[in-house]
């Protein structure tokens, strides 16, 4: 009985969480197959419409221009900024004494914690035409620059790196520090580079660390909204529209909630498809280190 009570309190809330998400799983996935709708006949007699939402949606070329902005935006901003800076770091932290490591961790840190309006807000005081960047510039006797507006998708990439790199930066120092120091001490003997030491005992050895990472990175870097939407709203010209914000401007803005459930499932699949990739990859790094 005991056993029993204590698999209850410790798997019910779980099982209780689960079952909700279940159950909004299956009805946005029945909605998607509807013309429901926030506004108008749709929203109060909803009818079954079939494929008609994923056909449109093939249709469109906001979806199209979507996925690539979306694209675009994943693997420049986890892949070339985050994992890679993220790595950099974690290199440099195993180098440092402990006064600079802890002044690096902090820093970083700080901008991975802050809440995500905080850092709208940031960014938009440090882009904006009297903002810090552009004072910067014309100390240097440079003209201001129209960041969001002349080069909203860059700038919101820097500003993901910006915000995310932190957790890479801790998950590679954890993976490094449980290297053992004698794999280096016996490549200092033979005579390696730090390249070498790099290439072949740091970089093989963290290998399943770094697949784990761009896992997670990039299901949160398809999926990320707040920050893009709160400084450009997709804008300008669909320029930022990336996938989040393609449902959130078509159900919410648009009113069509039958549509912007569609699309939702459609980026399920694209995300479960390159997590599928990663996994396989990650079994087959694993089987190698160990």
């Amino acid at each position: 009985m005991q056993k029993s009570r204590f698999m209850i309190l410790t798997i019910g809330p779980a099982a209780i969480f689960l079952f909700f998400l279940l159950f909004a799983v299956l009805w946005s996935f029945y909605i998607s197959f509807t013309d429901f709708s926030l506004v108008g006949r749709a929203a109060r007699d909803p009818q079954f419409v079939g494929f008609k939402n994923y056909i449109k949606l093939f249709r469109d070329p906001t979806f199209y221009n979507s996925i690539k902005i979306s694209f675009i935006f994943t693997i420049v901003s986890a892949f070339i900024g985050q994992a890679v800076l993220g790595l950099l770091l974690a290199i440099f932290l195993k180098q440092v004494n402990a006064t600079i490591k802890v002044l690096v961790i902090v820093a970083v840190t700080l901008c991975w914690i802050m809440p995500d309006m905080v850092a709208v807000y940031v960014w938009g005081a440090f882009t904006s035409r009297s903002g810090l960047l552009n004072t910067i510039l014309n100390w240097l006797k440079l003209s201001a620059v129209n960041w969001l507006g002349e080069m909203p998708l860059q700038t919101v990439t820097i500003a993901n790196i910006w915000r995310g790199t932190a957790f890479s930066m801790m998950l590679f120092s954890s993976a490094i520090e449980t290297i053992p120091p004698h794999y280096y001490e016996a490549a200092v003997v033979d005579g390696a580079t730090s390249w070498q030491k790099f290439k072949s005992i740091t970089l093989p050895l963290i290998s399943p660390s770094i697949l784990m990472d761009l896992i997670l990175i990039t299901m949160w870097t398809f999926g990320y909204f707040t920050l893009i939407y709160g400084l450009t709203g997709g804008g300008p010209g669909h320029l930022t529209e990336v996938f989040p914000v393609l449902i959130y401007n078509q159900a919410f803005s648009h009113y069509e909630i039958g549509y912007g459930a569609a699309l939702s499932f459609i980026m399920m699949i694209i995300v479960g498809c390159l997590c599928g990739i990663y996994f396989i990859l990650l079994r087959k790094a694993e089987r190698m280190v160990y």
